[in-house]
């Protein structure tokens, strides 16, 4: 799994994130739902780096 997470463009991440978020929250009637969908996107992509990162650095201690 982490394989795959490795090969996940963060670019493309957040533009799909967001645009999901922005339909979650637009259809739950949220009036700031452009900014929550922006802040949502922004911390799953975080998450989505921080894993990337941590799994690059122990690939490289275990060569």
């Amino acid at each position: 799994m982490l394989e795959w997470i490795n090969r996940i463009s963060l670019l493309w991440a957040f533009v799909i994130l967001c645009a999901l978020h922005a339909l979650l929250y637009y259809s739950l009637g949220n009036g700031s739902w452009f900014m929550l969908a922006l802040l949502a996107a922004l911390v799953e992509t975080g998450i989505i780096a921080a894993i990337q990162a941590f799994s690059r650095m122990t690939r490289k201690s275990n060569d």
